[in-house]
């Protein structure tokens, strides 16, 4: 059986996702208000996201493994609009939508040292 708390967030965050038609599926269940501000100031910071290339080989991918390349991969990149952290769910909303990927859950989100934010997704 879930959790009561857990079955409350995830309420929470797929009627948010639903009233603002979002397709991807927050899965930050540490937060607990998706129009909080942000602790840091992100409007008009990059969101970058790496995907797979569609035409990546296999080829392609093995020499990423062993050659230590990126051959197979492209980066998507957005400027987030705001300082919520709905802002957030819209950029990468925006970027998961570009890269085509199946990946639809928001897992998480990385400063980079080059002050990108990174997204990590999940299925």
């Amino acid at each position: 059986m879930l959790d009561s708390t857990f079955e409350k967030q995830m309420k929470y965050f797929d009627d948010i996702r639903s009233k603002e038609g979002l397709n991807t599926v927050w899965s930050i269940y540490e937060l607990e208000e998706i129009y909080r501000n942000l602790p840091l100031n992100v409007k008009g910071k990059e969101l970058v996201y790496e995907s797979i290339r569609y035409d990546a080989t296999s080829e392609d991918l093995l020499k990423d493994i062993t050659e230590g390349t990126n051959r197979s991969s492209i980066m998507y990149k957005t400027e987030i609009q705001g300082n919520t952290w709905l802002d957030m769910w819209k950029a990468a909303e925006w970027v998961i939508a570009m890269s085509g990927t199946h990946h639809r859950y928001i897992e998480d989100f990385t400063m980079n040292s080059d002050g990108t934010i990174e997204l990590t997704t999940g299925s």
